[in-house]
């Protein structure tokens, strides 16, 4: 859980400030701070645990500007666990915009959020959003980061295989993506009972916790952890949809997390016959999915499942697309300036459809997408199988 002073501390003192991390970092490689790299974060934190400087507004800027990413985890010799670092020191800094404090509390509460996501529908549908964007310039650019919102869904805690069984999971929901992407949790139980999974969705689950770490509200952050084991007390398997709750899980539960396309990767499919796809489509690696879950390798494995299919890494995969949970909220410049890059990319092939496996990550992708015409579909890889077995989405 988060470090105390003196746990912070020690663990600040075993960087050797070697510089190995620096050129992973996405903010050190756009401002060229020392301030903004790892290195130069962990020497402030461990500065200010000891009182040696103040815990200022300058300090505070630069803890806050991180996304996150943990590429610097993944270029350490020494194994400084950077993530648990950030964490501890956003639990003493973190300043959350007002719009972010209300995101925060919906997240708390599940049916006000997903009464909240109804409700955008709607105003989408009416265009009602469209013209609040217009007449808002605040709003504008939280509103542009909605994705094409579909019907939400009253879940049943069993869903039974629909061939003959193979096994069972549990299926994390996630309070983000069950508000704005339930399609994708429709589509993994279509997957997962198609291929002979029992799927549990036990009802007192709740929110990851990772919005609150991120506001710096550990004690919230670790109730919503001791929750989310005790709902999953079966053992089962824990498949997310989202890599950003699975990091989070997996840093601070000792459930069997697992990414879904991880999971549907090492199944057998010799039996499940999938329509061909003559599509070229984008692969985007989430941070937290090739970081922390270790398991961007298997989406390319999952799609490569679908006939005529041909899956391409989107160029500069290593960097974030600043996304970051509530980072794009908070951090609006960072965030746009690398999204840039991830658009840039876009446009140097021809691609069909971007694929990836987080909702920030979609959020922040498909703003993009859409702000500059591109005739590009984003979604999670799981929607695209699905579809090829028959699944009926409400975008189609």
């Amino acid at each position: 859980m988060t470090l105390s002073i003196q746990h912070t501390i020690q663990e600040a003192d075993r960087c050797v400030a070697c510089g190995l991390c620096l050129p992973h970092c996405p903010t050190y490689f756009k401002t060229g701070s020392e301030a903004d790299s790892p290195r130069g974060r962990i020497q402030l934190m461990s500065a200010v645990a000891k009182e040696i400087i103040p815990n200022n507004a300058r300090f505070k800027a630069h803890i806050n500007a991180c996304l996150s990413c943990r590429n610097c985890e993944t270029a350490c010799p020494n194994g400084v666990r950077y993530g648990a670092l950030i964490d501890s020191a956003r639990s003493i800094t973190q300043q959350p915009t007002r719009f972010a404090q209300w995101l925060y509390w919906l997240t708390q509460r599940p049916y006000a959020l997903r009464m909240t996501s109804q409700l955008l529908r709607l105003a989408q549908r009416t265009g009602s959003l469209t013209l609040l964007s217009k007449l808002n310039g605040n709003l504008a650019h939280k509103i542009a980061l909605l994705p094409t919102l579909t019907r939400t869904q009253s879940w049943q805690p069993f869903y039974p295989a629909a061939n003959s069984k193979r096994g069972a999971v549990n299926l994390f929901l996630g309070c983000i993506t069950n508000a704005f992407d339930a399609e994708t949790l429709r589509a993994s139980v279509h997957v997962l009972t198609q291929l002979g999974y029992d799927v549990y969705v036990p009802p007192a689950q709740s929110c990851c916790g990772g919005i609150a770490r991120q506001q710096g509200d550990s004690a919230t952050a670790e109730q919503m952890t001791a929750n989310n084991t005790d709902a999953f007390e079966n053992r089962l398997p824990v498949l997310t949809t989202a890599s950003g709750c699975g990091a989070g899980l997996k840093d601070y539960t000792d459930l069997p997390i697992q990414d879904i396309s991880d999971f549907l990767a090492q199944c057998d499919w010799s039996s499940t016959p999938l329509q061909p796809l003559e599509k070229h489509v984008a692969l985007h690696e989430p941070c937290t999915l090739r970081n922390v879950m270790k398991s961007a390798k298997s989406v390319a494995v999952l799609l490569n499942h679908i006939p005529h299919i041909k899956v391409s890494a989107l160029k500069g995969n290593m960097q974030c697309c600043g996304g970051a949970g509530t980072y794009m909220l908070q951090q609006p410049e960072m965030a746009q300036a690398l999204l840039d890059d991830k658009i840039k990319s876009l446009n140097a092939d021809s691609y069909d459809y971007l694929v990836t496996s987080n909702i920030g990550c979609a959020m922040q992708l498909g703003a993009g997408i859409r702000q500059n015409n591109m005739p590009l579909q984003t979604l999670h890889p799981v929607v695209l199988v699905a579809k090829q077995m028959g699944f009926k989405s409400d975008l189609d």
